[in-house]
């Protein structure tokens, strides 16, 4: 009933999505919201707190994965913008794509 996953419920997927992300080894993640944010960044940080700074995702399994350090830019969830669509949060959001098209050498 396109509810917001649970704590539980993105526990549950993330070892699924931790290897895919391994296997996968992108340049870099933008997590959309917070329950993507907290789960990849195993943390109770808000989003407004972690929005637009960069942070790096690590693999929980350092021992298989060492070298898995991604960088993550957290943003807000697209649901989130279209209840709140402002001119302040849309520039939000693109002020965020923007950090990550610079990293990935889209943008001058």
């Amino acid at each position: 009933n396109n509810a917001t996953p649970t704590t539980d419920e993105a526990m549950a997927c993330a070892p699924y999505l931790f290897e895919q992300i391994a296997a996968v080894r992108p340049d870099v993640i933008v997590t959309l919201g917070l329950v993507a944010s907290r789960t990849l960044l195993r943390t109770e940080a808000t989003m407004t707190s972690m929005r637009g700074r960069w942070t790096v995702f690590v693999h929980p399994d350092e021992v298989r994965f060492p070298d898995v350090r991604i960088d993550l830019m957290p943003t807000f969830h697209p649901a989130f913008l279209l209840r709140q669509y402002t001119p302040e949060n849309r520039a939000k959001v693109w002020s965020d794509l923007q950090e990550v098209m610079t990293k990935l050498g889209l943008k001058n």
